[in-house]
């Protein structure tokens, strides 16, 4: 490649990383008055404190549904997704379960609105939860928050442009200068810049050098509109009118205020700049392990910042430009993993900050307005209960254990890969999710036994224990299988009782990990078992007799499984493919129930074996008993005897000659004849009664069933075909099998005689 060509390469890959790296807006400095007119704009933005970011953050990110809005019984228990908040482009995704993401949309709300300040906010969990993971993505979200428009804060900048400064302060600041210059000019040590900027280290909002006193008239002529009754009015923009800049701001500005010719000269010197959370160096976010080491110092200071002020100032007492690690995360996130090691003295180190709000550094007063949080195990509870005076400035917010089968299939989606879906029929990944979570779940449920009076009435749909019923509440769906009493018995307060249920449930039970390890067993031992009949046959997919094996010979897994529920999960499974397979087998369409009984009238006066075209619908038809069967399992009752079956289809036949008599004279159409419409309404009275009989009577049907997909399928009659083809086809198209899993899932029916035992129930 010539130099020319390469040279140009070059410069359109620094083109590119130019216009992509670039963040004007975060870097630089935006003078008071133009603070001042973004604040008028843009309220909501610019008076924030970490409390309303991280409520901005979590509304942000998540997306949710209120399935419930209009249900008078209504406790605003909302379907939640946080895919965007702890999966997306993270190492390691977190999963979090419906009652777990109403807790955080809780917390969200309580910092919005200001009243769950000056606390500190523990998730506790059990090991293997994953709150550890759940914190860094949560952590790892609000940074990147900052760095959007969306979630903007601002922090002071002190800048003095010696060219710019007012004329009082340009002889202050020359006369200093050139003192220093005179005085050093053989052995300059630090050379002071004329363009000095001193970020404060507290990432003060500069709307606080505004002076208390002043700062309510000041901000009354700002704002207007409905923030500006918000912000006057709501407990969570209080801390607008209360809280003093940090020492070091208070004490630049002092000095500086002493030597302008104005009061308002003082804004000359202050700028804003956006405040932007940078875990790796602790800027807003520092988070510390149990072996973290304690620093040899705990004061910070800047020396070339130091001597800048000392000698602008003449005097080295003026402005101690000193701060604590508390400063670098005022109005960020101060967070502790696991309360042990040298985390258990950070953790109790917080009580006096938190209460009083204020932290002393040798002999000056460092204000801290931070979001305190710790991650926890149970056991780890005795250290805080040592210290009673902590209680009341303790929030717990639960991570236990996924209670949310759609969650539990994501984690094994992530381990393991999407393509396993591919290797199951439909919901029965759904089903080892909820024999897993069902270990979490408490056997006694006071909320239950208020709500549900007669347990048995659900045998079919429901375990012993309800917990499918409690799983599908948790998932925020409430089953169409309960009877209108129940249904309507479930009122706010049994509602309440039953989510809040949750809070102490996910503590035992299979672990996160140990889910995962279940789930790989599981799969392991079934795709080897599969592996030569996939050869021969072609992928055979994985069934709910698959997942019963396993459970039967692996007695570890299932004696940790509450009893009955494999078996009730089965029956429930049973019980859905039925309706399923209902649904597929009702012929919906008025054409084809007419074609049906127009080719039988027909057929009716032909022998067996020929081969015909109906001259009424057009279509080829073999005359056979399976074709007769088809049809007459919707006109007749299944004990009828060969005998009565014979005479029903003479009696059938003379009337079509009579029909046909009655077409020729009055130009009719078959299906206005008596003898039609009495079929016609015979048949849809006895459709859904007998819409199974295929499943139950036909060997026909099960062996077409099993050909499908291949040229044998060509060998049975016309009817059998179509009606298995239609059975395929809904199956595909209104419950998300495959051709081979419908195909499948059909024989797994008829292997097993589910229709058999529905029937006989």
């Amino acid at each position: 490649m010539p130099a020319t060509e390469k040279n140009a390469n070059i410069k359109t890959v620094y083109s590119i990383l130019d216009s992509r790296m670039q963040r004007k807006d975060e870097t630089s400095l935006i003078p008071f008055d133009e603070f001042l007119c973004r604040a008028a704009a843009q309220p909501r933005v610019v008076f924030r404190n970490v409390f309303q970011l991280f409520s901005g953050m979590i509304n942000y990110y998540i997306t949710e549904i209120d399935e419930y809005e209009h249900d008078p019984e209504n406790i605003n228990y909302k379907t939640i997704n946080c895919d965007n908040l702890l999966v997306a482009n993270t190492d390691t995704p977190f999963f979090a379960d419906l009652p777990l993401a109403n807790r955080l949309i809780r917390l969200a709300e309580s910092f919005k609105s200001g009243s769950q300040q000056n606390k500190i906010y523990i998730f506790i969990g059990p090991p293997g939860s994953g709150k550890s993971t759940f914190l860094n993505n949560l952590l790892w979200r609000l940074q990147e928050y900052t760095h959007l428009p969306e979630g903007s804060m601002y922090e002071t900048v002190w800048q003095f442009d010696d060219d710019k400064l007012g004329p009082s302060l340009t002889e202050v600041m020359k006369s200093a200068l050139d003192e220093y210059y005179k005085k050093h000019k053989n052995h300059v040590v630090h050379v002071p810049t004329r363009h000095l900027k001193i970020p404060c280290p507290n990432h003060d909002n500069p709307i606080l050098l505004i002076p208390v006193e002043h700062r309510r008239e000041v901000l009354e002529n700002l704002l207007s509109g409905e923030m500006r009754i918000k912000i006057f009015n709501k407990k969570a923009y209080e801390w607008v009118f209360k809280d003093e800049p940090c020492t070091i701001c208070q004490s630049i500005a002092h000095t500086i205020s002493e030597q302008v010719d104005s009061p308002s000269g003082l804004f000359n010197y202050i700028f804003a700049r956006r405040y932007t959370y940078n875990r790796s160096v602790g800027n807003g976010i520092s988070i510390y392990n149990p072996g973290d080491k304690e620093p040899e110092k705990f004061v910070y200071s800047n020396e070339a910042i130091q001597h800048e002020l000392d000698i602008r100032f003449r005097d080295s007492n003026l402005v101690k430009y000193v701060f604590s690690r508390y400063a670098k995360t005022n109005n960020g996130v101060f967070a502790i993993m696991d309360v042990k090691g040298y985390n258990e003295k950070r953790f109790l180190d917080l009580h006096g900050i938190i209460s009083e709000g204020v932290h002393k550094i040798e002999d000056i007063e460092e204000n801290v307005n931070s979001l305190f949080i710790a991650v926890m195990n149970p056991e780890d509870k005795e250290k805080i209960k040592m210290h009673e005076s902590f209680k009341d400035r303790i929030k717990e917010i639960n991570v236990n254990y996924n209670l949310n089968y759609h969650e539990e299939v994501k984690i094994f989606y992530h381990t393991f890969g999407k393509q396993i879906q591919s290797r199951f029929l439909p919901t029965v990944l759904d089903n080892i999710a909820k024999i897993i979570i069902s270990s979490r779940l408490n056997t006694n449920s006071e909320a239950l036994k208020a709500w549900i009076k007669s347990p048995k009435t659900y045998t079919k749909y429901c375990d012993e224990n309800l917990f499918l019923l409690k799983l599908s509440i948790y998932n925020n769906h409430i089953p169409q299988w309960l009877t209108q009493d129940d249904y309507n018995g479930f009122n706010r307060d049994l509602r309440r009782k039953l989510i809040d249920e949750s809070e102490s449930e996910g503590r035992t039970g299979f672990s996160g990990r140990e889910s995962v390890t279940l789930f790989n067993e599981f799969y392991d031992t079934v795709r080897k078992k599969y592996s030569d009949i996939d050869e021969k046959r072609g992928r055979v997919l994985i069934t709910m007799d698959d997942v019963r094996d396993f459970f039967k010979k692996n007695r570890t897994y299932s004696e940790r499984v509450p009893k009955g529920f494999i078996d009730s999960i089965i029956r429930l499974y049973d019980y859905d493919i039925m309706q399923q397979i209902k649904e597929s087998l009702f012929h919906e369409n008025e054409e084809r129930i007419d074609n049906d009984i127009q080719n039988y009238l027909f057929a009716s006066n032909y022998d067996i074996g020929e081969k015909l075209i109906c001259p009424y619908t057009n279509e080829q038809i073999e005359v056979t008993e399976s074709f007769l069967n088809i049809v007459e399992q919707h006109l007749l009752k299944k004990e009828t005897s060969s005998k009565d079956r014979k005479r029903f289809r003479e009696g059938i036949a003379s009337r079509f000659v009579i029909a046909l008599q009655e077409m020729h004279s009055e130009e009719n159409s078959l299906t206005e004849s008596a003898v039609y419409k009495e079929l016609h309404a015979l048949y849809m009275k006895n459709l859904r009664e007998n819409i199974l009989q295929p499943f139950l009577q036909y060997t026909s049907f099960e062996n077409a069933i099993k050909e499908f997909g291949s040229a044998k399928l060509e060998i049975y009659d016309q009817r059998t075909r179509d009606e298995v083809k239609f059975l395929i086809k809904n199956l595909v198209s209104k419950f998300g099998y495959t051709s081979d899993g419908a195909r499948q899932i059909c024989l797994y029916v008829l292997d097993n005689k589910i229709a058999e035992k529905l029937k006989e129930e």
